[in-house]
């Protein structure tokens, strides 16, 4: 009976080693899990550190290459040539200078002009024929009130066929005793083309002839002057030639 009893003594021993025995392995295959994890992490980060370094590698700037060249001997200056001095116009002399400058310009010549007794005109017309031998000619005419050219304005005019203005009739008396001569009249002129005065502008040395052209031209139709299309009231010379058929 005794050593019935001193052998489970011993068998608690045995399980209790062995069980320490089993903490001691879970304990090692613990720490060997660990390990793993902590490598994988390792492994895990050193990858992503070296994705994001990559951009980073790829933006580095193109190197430049730098090449020596050889020494290059300086040149020697090169050596200017003798300059030959110029010679120096001769100074004009003081006499010459103040005889020139004695000497005054000539005056530009200055012609006089001479103003015409009649008014310019931009166009003539030739007078219808008169009886008698009475001959008209057209002069020079001038628009009033005087004002500066215009291209849209034109003169007076009485020579149209289509006014059908009379010539002036020879006087008896003058024709008689020879008179002959040419009469300026001066002739206002409507904006109608009527004339509104008659003056004797220029005497044929004769009064029969002068009245008489006067009388004729004062029925007269004329055209009247233009200024930018409208129709304006203006002056206009009318001669007339009183002549004898010899």
């Amino acid at each position: 009976m005794g050593c019935h009893a001193a052998q489970p003594r011993h068998g608690g021993k045995q399980v209790d080693g062995m069980h320490m025995e089993g903490m001691a392995g879970a304990e090692r295959s613990r720490a060997g899990v660990w390990l793993m994890v902590l490598l994988l992490h390792g492994v895990l980060g050193s990858w992503l550190l070296g994705q994001t370094l990559q951009p980073a590698a790829t933006a580095l700037p193109t190197s430049i290459a730098v090449q020596l060249l050889p020494t290059v001997a300086p040149l020697a200056p090169a050596v200017p040539r003798p300059v030959s001095p110029t010679r120096q116009p001769p100074r004009p002399l003081p006499a010459l200078a103040q005889h020139a400058a004695a000497r005054p310009p000539r005056a530009p010549a200055v012609l006089a002009a001479t103003h015409a007794a009649a008014p310019a005109a931009s166009t003539t017309a030739p007078a219808p024929a008169l009886a008698g031998n009475a001959d008209t000619r057209a002069l020079p005419v001038s628009a009033e009130p005087a004002q500066a050219p215009q291209p849209t304005s034109s003169e007076p005019g009485f020579a149209a066929d289509y006014l059908h203005n009379p010539a002036p009739g020879y006087p008896p008396a003058s024709r008689r005793n020879g008179e002959e001569g040419r009469v300026l009249l001066r002739v206002r002129v409507s904006a109608a083309g009527q004339a509104e005065a008659v003056e004797v502008y220029h005497s044929s040395g004769f009064s029969r002839l002068d009245d008489a052209a006067r009388e004729v031209v004062a029925g007269w139709r004329f055209i009247p002057a233009r200024r930018g299309g409208s129709a304006i009231a203006s002056s206009v010379i009318v001669p007339i030639t009183f002549r004898l058929g010899h």
